[in-house]
This record gives structure tokens, C-alpha cells and sequence, in this order.
């Protein structure tokens, strides 16, 4: 049974985290991120991605970016460096990420780091989450997984294809 709940992130100074996982869909993992974060509110969803991370069960990453501003060049860094570091296991168990992103910038940017760590995972960049979705559901639909697919579809109102 997927386990349902939204997280957000409480930073080491106990304040809020501007990311949030949605795991209610599960083995659809949906990541939202704020206008703004910091190496903390990073290093905390980077934990808890690496938690759901170790259930090592295949499943999709949608993330939302589409509040994100320029990242500094830290943030990128230790994104990079995360990816880096987990590149085996996101190799074996995620079957793809789907970047819901907007800014022309932030795009330039996704390039930059997917570059800099190449997954073996497929992904794609969607300007809104319905595409991003429809992606994600035909990633299971090849893994075998109808039923997520099913219900991925149902969710964001995807017609089947």
C-alpha cells in the first residue's frame, strides 16, 4: 500500500523548507520548490528524497520548479553533487524525472546540471504539470505499472493515449 502524505521540510532553525514531496500517488513522487531555498532547505529534501530513494522501488519524479529563481551556484553544486553521489541507485530504481519548469533561465540551468550529471533515467521539461503528468503515466505504462498509470491519468485529468 503507497504511503500518503505530504512533506514539508523543517530546516535545521525549525523553520518551514520551501519544498514539499508528495508521495499520495506513490510510485508517483511529486517535489514542489518555493521561490526561494537554502543549502539547508536543500541538504533537507535531498534527505528526504534519498529516504524514499532507499524504499528502492521503481518510480517517477515529477518537479515542480516553476516558483524557482536562479539558484546560486552552491545549490547547483551540491544538487550536482547529490545526483553524483546516488547515481546507482536512481540508475536502478527511478524511471524517469519530468521538470515542470517555466524561466527560460531555470531551463538553461537544468541543462546545465543535467549535463554535469548524466542519469541514465529519461526526463523531460514541461511548462505545466498536465504534460509532466502524461509523461509520467506512460513511463509506467512501460515499466509495467497499469495501474499507476491508471491512476496518474485519473489525477491530473490525462486522457489515455
Amino acid at each position: 500500500m503507497a504511503l500518503s502524505f505530504n512533506t514539508r521540510f523543517v530546516a535545521p532553525g525549525g523553520e518551514p523548507s520551501p519544498a514539499t514531496i508528495d508521495g499520495g500517488l506513490w510510485p508517483l513522487l511529486v517535489v514542489k520548490f518555493g521561490r526561494t531555498g537554502t543549502i539547508r532547505d536543500l541538504d533537507a529534501y535531498l534527505e528526504e528524497r534519498r529516504v524514499w530513494l532507499e524504499r528502492r522501488e521503481p518510480h517517477v519524479c515529477i518537479i515542480d520548479a516553476r516558483e524557482v529563481h536562479m539558484p546560486s551556484t552552491q545549490l547547483r553544486q551540491r544538487y550536482i553533487d547529490w545526483l553524483s553521489e546516488h547515481e546507482p541507485l536512481l540508475r536502478q530504481w527511478l524511471l524517469g524525472t519530468a521538470y515542470v519548469i517555466q524561466s527560460p533561465a531555470v531551463r538553461m540551468m537544468m541543462s546545465v546540471i543535467r549535463h554535469f550529471a548524466p542519469l541514465a533515467s529519461p526526463f523531460v521539461v514541461t511548462a505545466t504539470m498536465q504534460p509532466a503528468a502524461a509523461w509520467a503515466a506512460e513511463r509506467f505504462l512501460e515499466a509495467g505499472l497499469a495501474s499507476a498509470a491508471t491512476r496518474i491519468r485519473a489525477c491530473y485529468a490525462v486522457p489515455s493515449s
